[in-house]
This record gives C-alpha cells, structure tokens and sequence, in this order.
C-alpha cells in the first residue's frame, strides 16, 4: 500500500478542483433550500452530508495532493460569504482545510480512517461557520432572519435553532460525516485502487 504524497498541484488538478467545488456547492445549496421550512432544515444539511460524501472520495481519490482540499473549502466559504454567510468563515475553512490536506497526505494508511476523518474536518466550516454569528449574538441574528424572510419564518426558526440543539447538531453531523466518508471510499474505491491507495 502507498500513501498519498504532496507533490504540486498541476492545471489537470485545478480543473478537478473546479469541477469538484461546484458540484458540492450546488449540492449544498440544494439541500439547503429545504431551510425554507425550518423544521427540515436540518434533514437537508445531513442529506447534503451523505452525497457530499461521496463527491468528497472521488475528488481525493483522483487529487490526493496537498492544498487541493484547502483550496476547495476556501472557495466554498467565499461562496457562501458572497450569498450573505459570515465572513470569518473563510479564516475557519482555511484552518480545517489545512488540517484535511493534511489527513489526507500524512494520515493514517487505511483509506477507510483517512477519509472518513479528513471529510469530517472538512465539513465543519461548512455547517458550524454559518451558526457562529447566532453564538456571538442571538437577538441580533434572530432580527436578521426576521428582515429578510420575515417575522412568520423568524418564529419557526426560533423554535427549532437553539444553541442547544445546534450543539447536538453538531455532534451528528460529525457522526454521519464519518459515515458518509466511509460510504464515499466504497463508491470510490476503483479510484482508489487506480492511484495506489488502497
């Protein structure tokens, strides 16, 4: 078995990381539109999770190079800041960007812990960054929604995101984060075999 190394990023894997960034955006933001009913709000951020998943083992599978990951999450978050996300996501998508790239380039040697892992720090600026803005001041974000979707939709939001449940949120995310990389490395596995990683 080898491991992947941190050799350069080349055109054909800017291209990957292009291609691989939007799909996942857009599956995302697909999911995410279940958010206009507060109450399945949080179904759409688990199945956007799953699918990613496996979206996620396909683009390491075929770029297993240092920064690739970071790039991505980067992109992301600057995604979401330009569609009216916190800004201080981007500084956190770097960080765990980093720490992914690094799982996947210097982590454990079975693809079946490498991935599932470095998908799980991954995912964290994605369904964490968005909420910080509610930890650092509840009343306001709460009047924020309350402007742009209404007084109606803030209510039902109220209702169902508390830090609490946000917490415990968060701790599912990461679970079914772990799984959906292990489904991922299935799916993906002939990929795997074909750049040696498995």
């Amino acid at each position: 078995m080898s491991t992947p190394t941190s050799s350069r990023l080349n055109t054909r894997d800017f291209i990957n990381i292009g291609v691989f960034t939007a799909l996942m955006f857009v599956i995302v933001f697909a999911f995410g539109m279940l958010g206009f009913i507060p109450a399945a709000m949080y179904a759409g951020f688990l199945l956007s999770i799953l699918v990613n998943g496996i979206v996620f083992a396909l683009f390491t599978a075929r770029t297993p190079k240092m920064g690739a990951l970071t790039i991505m999450l980067i992109i992301i978050e600057i995604l979401f800041f330009v569609t009216g996300h916190w800004v201080g996501g981007i500084a956190v998508a770097a960080v765990f960007g980093l720490l992914a790239d690094l799982v996947i380039t210097k982590g454990p040697k079975s693809v079946k812990v490498r991935v599932p892992l470095a998908y799980a720090l991954f995912i964290l600026p994605i369904y964490v960054s968005p909420w910080m803005p509610l930890f650092m001041n509840q009343d306001a974000y709460m009047s924020q929604i309350a402007e742009k979707m209404g007084a109606e939709y803030a209510a039902k939001m109220a209702q169902v995101v508390t830090i609490p449940i946000l917490l415990g949120f968060f701790v599912v995310m990461l679970i079914v984060g772990w799984l959906a990389g292990l489904l991922g490395t299935r799916v993906a596995r002939k990929h795997f075999e074909r750049a040696g990683l498995v």
